[in-house]
């Protein structure tokens, strides 16, 4: 059994692994599809076990080797396999070897009563596995008690809205719908005969909250969420001991949230309008224990952020997988699970001979007292490298030269196997040259071809030996005619290409990328890795898994792409211009993209704290913000942008951000952050989902400013000399418990309404001010709600 308990745990952990690594690559997919993906994850562990017991065995030899002493028959001389290890024993004149089965240890001791490791870790494991089925037991008996403690919510109110929402979301069962004090955000459990419970107050929710709780929770019935989570439960009881496991139900059940989220929104339901219903929602949410455990609820606060941000995402909803596509990645997750069940580990040996004097024709004896070691001869692979109409293998030392005709418009096929760093460099030759260096512990065992092939040539790199792991470090520089397209397979390392004009596609499991002096279309991946675009012309686009992208000075229709790092823009895109030599200073949060114009020093900071430095060469851009503006992006995280000289579009899925002293027009938007603007000569426009906005103007005569928050205060400075018309509106609405209000040391004209409006979801009020200032040439419009608003003058 403890093999079997080894196995299994391996097998589990990779397939949990593989499960969250699969789901964190499907970001192009909806979380319906990803929560699919995991339900399939947590399948294959609960099957795991049986299927390692009923697939037939495949024996892989991968462990360490090992000594193995074993004798056919009664009489016979032993047959004796060793391995690379030295193995000691004793004096064979005086002892007769034993079968290989003798030196196996019982599982159970010698002493007799003692209980054997296995049955300790299974009591352990025993005791673990009925502490969780108890305590999910028992939330799912408190969720039930709960219900019959509950006041049914009967009402024609809603009653009707319960029916149309049913109907929308194409739920014929009959559901429950009850209300008690116990619970703090809604939530939904039970398949058969669903219950969806809400908090007290939902009495007073308007029609519009209603139909939004409602969308949701049904969303959670129509996808069987509740017996997903039931089913989620009993896995984690069984792996009760691995952390993996509680990682892919905790991630589960956030993909479970949002494909509801997607759902409520495809029904209508207008994204910043659902986002501030979840915040309200939110607010008051409490953990539940065990309960919420084995229910769906509405909003968790240790799941909102990431919920909000992927709601106002428009572009993190997309398109189901087709059915064919899903069938495939069935086909092939049945496929994966059957290999890992079949697949067993064993050892590796070597058979010297089939009797013990035998060990001595192979360069080995043992030793009269055997107490001498028993060593392996080892015969070293051969090195080869195949050249064109020779097919004879020649053996060479780690560096070698090759050469093979080619002619431009030709195509240079790299499929390295064994990974390396690859550099391509264009000349004026009509041939192909090849300068290989193979290093590394297991360089020996790489075999390399270089061949020619319709006008172009083929490298490739593989391994011969018989390990399952390898460690190289082999670097390939080539020469190719300057008209030339290359294709790139390598299994990792950096890539370079320099004068070349053609197409140049493919991947490399990890390295970086580097192009200079290139033209033509250029589209390749690497699985992490900085990229350097530079002084080229170039379409299509680069991408890495984590790491910096720079395009300096390229034009043409090529774009940038990074995981986890700023991608930067400078002096691309063919326009004109003269440098001021100004220095700006940028610190972004990761995946941020950067955009600046000519004529600037720039210094980007990223989370993970490097800092690089870089001087455009008076070739920009101009935007809409100016010539030589700032543009940056980021899927999330704060921005800090020290100064914006000549204007700047700064966007967040969901942070904070800071703009110092700017000029020109100046535009913010976060997810769900705080914004912080100022010095500003210009105009300004910030948004925020949530979050408190701060503007400082300066500067005589006209200013435009438009700022939104979804939840927050805003304050704005305002010069002296001001020449623009006011329009400041602050609403509150009937659940925040007091009034927001208008603070002004200018003179304004305030008013307040009397009547809730109901048309934006929460009842809510509105105070407004308007006035006109100096001219009344620029306009400042402010909109927020729950938060004050703040009308001070500066300098």
């Amino acid at each position: 059994m403890t093999p079997f308990i080894a196995s299994l745990l391996v097998k589990v952990t990779l397939i949990l692994a593989l499960g969250l690594i699969v789901t964190a690559s499907l970001r192009r997919f909806g979380p319906s599809f990803r929560h699919q993906v995991l339900l399939v994850t947590l399948g294959s562990c609960l099957s795991l076990p049986v299927l390692i017991l009923l697939a037939p065995s495949w024996d892989v030899g991968v462990l360490p080797s090992s000594v193995r002493i074993s004798a056919a028959t009664a009489g016979t001389s032993p047959v004796v396999s060793v391995s690379d290890a030295p193995v000691s024993t004793s004096n064979a004149s005086a002892q007769t070897i034993a079968p290989a089965q003798d030196f196996q240890r019982s599982p159970i001791q010698s002493g007799l009563g003692t209980p054997s490791r296995f049955t300790v870790l299974a009591i352990v494991w025993a005791a673990g596995f009925l502490a969780v089925l108890i305590w999910l037991a028992a939330g799912r008996i408190r969720l039930y008690r709960i219900a019959g403690a509950s006041w049914p919510l009967n009402d024609a109110d809603w009653d009707s809205v319960l029916r149309e929402e049913s109907r929308e979301a194409g739920v014929s069962k009959s559901i429950r719908l009850l209300s008690n004090s116990v619970v703090s955000t809604p939530l939904t459990w039970g398949s058969r005969a669903p219950i969806i419970l809400v908090p007290e107050d939902a009495i007073d929710w308007s029609e519009t909250h209603r139909r939004v709780v409602l969308r949701h929770e049904l969303a959670h019935v129509a996808r069987g969420d509740a017996l997903s989570q039931l089913f989620s439960g009993f896995v984690c009881a069984l792996y009760w001991f691995h952390p993996l496991v509680w990682m892919v139900e905790r991630r589960l059940r956030a993909e479970c949230e949002r494909a509801c989220d997607d759902r409520v929104v495809s029904l209508g339901t207008p994204a910043a309008e659902y986002a501030a219903h979840l915040l309200e929602v939110a607010r008051s949410a409490r953990s539940f224990g065990a309960p919420g455990f084995l229910s769906v609820a509405m909003a968790r606060p240790s799941q909102l952020e990431g919920r909000l941000l992927a709601v106002l995402n428009e572009s993190g909803r997309r398109s189901a997988p087709s059915r064919v596509a899903r069938a495939a990645a069935l086909f092939l997750s049945v496929a994966l699970l059957i290999t890992v069940s079949a697949f067993r580990a064993v050892p590796r040996t070597v058979a010297l001979s089939e009797t013990a004097s035998s060990v001595a024709e192979t360069g080995r004896a043992i030793d009269a007292d055997l107490n001498a070691s028993v060593p392996v001869a080892v015969k070293a692979p051969v090195v080869n490298t195949k050249l064109a109409g020779d097919p004879t293998p020649r053996p060479f030392d780690s560096t070698f030269h090759r050469s093979a005709p080619a002619r431009n418009g030709g195509t240079l096929n790299i499929d390295l196997r064994t990974g390396g760093r690859v550099r391509i460099t264009g000349w004026d030759k009509p041939e192909a040259s090849l300068q290989a260096s193979l290093g590394g512990p297991d360089w020996r065992t790489t075999a390399v071809t270089f061949d020619a092939v319709d006008g172009g040539v083929r490298l490739e790199s593989r391994d011969t030996g018989r390990s399952s792991s390898q460690s190289y470090s082999h670097s390939f520089d080539l020469n190719v005619p300057r008209k030339f397209n290359v294709r790139i397979k390598s299994a990792g390392g950096g890539v370079s290409i320099a004068g070349v004009d053609g197409v140049f596609t493919g991947t490399t499991g990890g390295g970086e990328i580097v192009i200079q002096k290139a033209n033509g279309e250029a589209n390749i991946k690497t699985g992490g890795g900085e990229i350097r675009v530079s002084d080229s012309r170039l379409s299509g686009s680069v991408s890495t898994g984590g790491g910096k992208v720079l395009i300096e000075r390229v034009d043409g229709d090529f774009s940038g792409y990074s995981g986890g790092g700023t991608v930067t823009y400078i002096g691309s895109g063919g326009g004109k211009g003269t440098g001021d030599g100004k220095r700006i200073g940028i610190e972004t949060g990761d995946g941020a993209s950067v955009m600046v114009g000519d004529g600037a020093t720039v210094s980007i900071s990223n989370k993970g704290g490097t800092t690089t430095t870089i001087t455009t060469n008076g070739v920009g851009k101009s935007s809409t913000f100016g010539f030589g503006g700032i543009r940056m992006s980021s899927n999330g995280g704060g921005i800090s942008l020290p100064e914006a000289p000549d204007g700047a579009r700064v966007t967040t899925g969901g942070g904070p951000i800071v703009i110092g002293p700017s000029a020109g027009e100046v535009y913010a938007s976060s997810g769900g952050g705080s914004i912080d603007i100022g010095p500003a000569s210009g105009s300004v426009e910030a948004h925020t989902g949530a979050g408190d906005v701060t503007i400082t103007l300066t500067g005589a005569g006209s200013h435009s400013v438009d700022v939104t928050s979804g939840k927050g205060q805003v304050v704005l400075v305002l010069p002296r000399d001001l020449s623009a018309t006011l329009e400041i509106e602050t609403a509150y609405t009937n659940n925040l418990g007091h009034k927001t209000r208008i603070e002004s040391e200018l003179p304004l004209t305030i008013t307040e309404t009397t009547d809730w409006d109901t048309r934006q979801g929460t009842p809510r009020r509105y105070v407004r001010g308007r006035q006109v200032v100096g001219g009344g040439l620029g306009v400042i419009r402010v909109r927020t709600v729950n938060g004050n608003v703040i009308l001070r003058q500066g300098s």
